[in-house]
């Protein structure tokens, strides 16, 4: 079973005969932040079809149901692969009642009233529950290898056998050919029946030595067999549990001349036999040794992920052996364009792993120079010259408790992200989620997460009217994914959560490119569509911002007229030299930029941005009907003083339209004029301006 986590939805059965008050019940537990999924039960035959659908982590009572005594449904629950634990919501709570309920096998009960106890008895239920399921998981994967282990022992070529006591309890069948016994009579022997009488002495100091350091120990000694010949082998010595008993592990292999013939041989079973760099599992090991080193000396250490771009293409067009060619020039030219100490491997078909350290090393380095060099170094392929490209996954190492193959999992990662977005680039692993997110926070990213997993993403328009007789087309864009309520929406303050986890710049992609198809649609149709599309901190701060939608634009093939970039007020007063910079760039292409969520106290920023549009906050409404139109006429005016379009946004009444309308605003938008709508069909003709 799959450990839930903290986050994960909490499958609910509420038992009780008003659906009012179950709903009510479940809708407090998700406002304190608990995923609940829940499902009512008011009857034997619901609850047996509900136990048949899944695994259950929760089970609630609001009071007892008449037709389904508590002791009943929990003997039915009993069914359940994991246990479910039921707390008792009681209408006319006692001592008593608490008494006989936790007797009858119920975890806890509680007042009805007690709404925020039970969040926490949830809290405190449910990490027993992941616990239970984690004790499960580890007793299962423990007899899983037992099974494997037993089958190594019995098909082992090292002569190997516990010791308990000084007593065999177990021996591999090559223990007992090495030494001559069968296993009936080697049972109830000493290890020291089967030494020769010159080493006695010393293996019982090697068993006290191993006992005392609790270390493998091992000394060459003189073995006898049954035949009484005598055989000097290298005796290993370490502790063990064998059949749910401490003991000692003995391994006894000959010495002989093979010591240098078995050390070549590991050194061979550790190259990749096309490139000649270290394999995977040798990789693994120097990754795990490094690491460890690199947490105690503080030392910088990062491990690259490099992705061949195009190879599975090069493979179909050349074919595998002149690939294999292809992969022995790559690898040579990596290790002549790395540092002599980095640990260079080839981890799967067409992607090489590197560990850099180094004191004041920069993450950044290394991608930035093998990208740059790649790009003018020319192989060949069946006597054909190709130029190939580099994605590159980075993930320190130094600074985290990850395990190498989690390291290795990150890497890939971010560099298959890399190649998602086109290749030819790298990008650093960010910190885990967990780090940078609140309880709260994880618990909206995962909602958004899963409705990413699943596709359940999408844009919404809401259309903007001209107050001042334009025949524009325009709507603001918004990014929407499906909420657990199957809406779609999005969660409270979410925006600020991607551009804590780094993929701000990513929802904007999607959104971007999603526009551009609509607006190529609507070119089509003939319609003269403009949409508002919202950029982010870290899409304002790419260093190929301008020239990436300019590119994005020209393969739509749409006028890049139809598009108003918008950037919140508070960003552009952050970045105000970045800004100003793409207003210009974009204001070149054609590209019009719109300044949001303008305040009253923002008029330097309007004068200093001279943006195309001015989009006031939303709050701006209240603020007219509180103070008038003092705070808000300046700021028209600023807008207009500098060729700007004024929007007057969040407008939800027709009172409001009364006051706004004499101050000379361009345009209006909100649910007055109409909700976000999934598609652009709003009839712009049948309106009251």
């Amino acid at each position: 079973m799959k450990k839930q986590s903290t986050n994960s939805p909490i499958n609910t059965l509420i038992f009780s005969s008003s659906a009012n008050e179950s709903e009510q019940l479940a809708s407090h537990l998700k406002n304190q932040g608990l995923p609940i999924r829940h499902q009512v039960v008011a009857n034997s035959e619901q609850l047996k079809a509900a136990i048949d659908e899944k695994q259950w982590q929760q089970a609630l009572f609001l009071d007892e149901l008449d037709n389904l005594p508590i002791q009943q449904a929990l003997t039915l629950l009993k069914s359940q692969k994991h246990s479910v634990p039921a707390i008792l919501l009681s209408s006319d709570y006692s001592e008593q009642q608490r008494f006989d309920a936790i007797a009858k096998g119920v975890r806890d009960c509680i007042p009805s009233s007690a709404k925020d106890l039970l969040t926490l008895i949830i809290k405190r239920e449910q990490a027993l529950v992941n616990a239970e399921a984690k004790v499960a998981e580890s007793s299962k994967m423990l007899s899983e290898t037992s099974k494997r282990n037993q089958l190594l022992l019995e098909s082992s070529k090292d002569a190997i056998a516990y010791i308990h006591d000084g007593m065999h309890i177990y021996t591999n069948p090559t223990y007992l050919d090495r030494f001559g016994y069968e296993e009936d009579d080697i049972i109830v022997m000493t290890i020291m029946d089967l030494i020769d009488s010159e080493d006695t002495d010393k293996i019982k100091t090697l068993l006290k030595e191993q006992t005392k350091s609790g270390e493998e120990v091992s000394q060459v000694l003189k073995g006898k067999n049954a035949n009484g010949e005598t055989f000097e082998a290298d005796f290993i010595v370490s502790s063990a549990i064998y059949d749910d008993e401490h003991c000692v592990q003995l391994v006894v292999r000959e010495v002989s001349d093979q010591t240098e013939l078995l050390k070549k041989l590991k050194e061979v079973s550790e190259i990749d036999q096309v490139t000649g760099l270290f394999n995977r599992p040798a990789f693994m090991d120097r990754l795990e040794d490094i690491t460890n080193k690199s947490r105690d000396t503080k030392i910088d250490t990062v491990l690259y992920l490099v992705e061949i771009d195009k190879f599975s293409k090069y493979r179909s067009e050349f074919g595998i052996a002149a690939c294999d060619d292809l992969l022995k020039d790559v690898a040579d030219w990596m290790k002549a364009h790395v540092s002599d100490k980095s640990i260079v491997a080839r981890i799967s078909d067409s992607s090489f792993g590197i560990i850099s350290f180094g004191k004041g090393m920069s993450a950044n380095e290394l991608p930035k120079k093998l990208l740059s060099e790649i790009s003018s170094h020319l192989f060949e392929v069946s006597e054909q010259t190709l130029h190939i490209t580099f994605s590159i996954g980075g993930v320190t190492c130094h600074d985290s408790d990850l395990e190498p193959d989690k390291l290795v999992l990150h890497a890939t990662a971010v560099s298959h992200k890399v190649q998602d977005n086109g290749g030819n680039g790298y990008e650093l692993f960010n910190p885990s989620i967990d780090s940078l997110l609140t309880d709260e926070e994880k618990i909206l990213y995962d909602e958004f997460a899963q409705a990413r997993d699943e596709g359940h993403m999408t844009l919404f328009y809401q259309p903007m009217m001209s107050l001042q007789g334009s025949p524009e087309q325009q709507y603001i864009c918004y990014f929407r994914y499906k909420m657990q309520d199957g809406k779609w929406g999005l969660g409270k303050g979410i925006f600020p959560i991607f551009e804590k986890v780094g993929i701000d710049a990513e929802i904007d992609k999607i959104t971007f490119t999603h526009s551009l198809k609509m607006l190529a649609k609507e070119k089509e149709e003939g319609k003269p569509t403009k949409l508002f599309l919202t950029l982010h901190p870290n899409t304002l701060l790419r260093e190929d911002a301008s020239r990436w939608v300019r590119q994005s634009i020209a393969k739509a093939g749409i006028d890049s007229k139809s598009l108003i970039l918008t950037l919140k007020s508070h960003f552009a007063a952050t970045y105000l030299k970045k800004a100003i910079e793409l207003k210009d760039i974009f204001n070149k292409d054609g590209i019009q930029f719109c300044l949001s969520g303008v305040q009253a106290d923002e008029l330097e920023l309007i004068q200093s941005v001279r943006p195309n549009y001015v989009a006031f906050d939303g709050r701006m409404i209240e603020v007219l009907k509180e103070q008038g139109t003092d705070k808000i006429a300046p700021l028209i005016t600023a807008a207009h003083s500098v060729e700007a379009k004024a929007i007057i946004t969040n407008l939800e009444e027709a009172s409001s339209l009364a006051q706004i309308w004499p101050l000379g605003v361009d345009f209006v938008t909100g649910n007055y004029i109409s909700k976000p709508m999934s598609k652009l069909n709003y009839d712009f003709a049948d309106n009251d301006f």
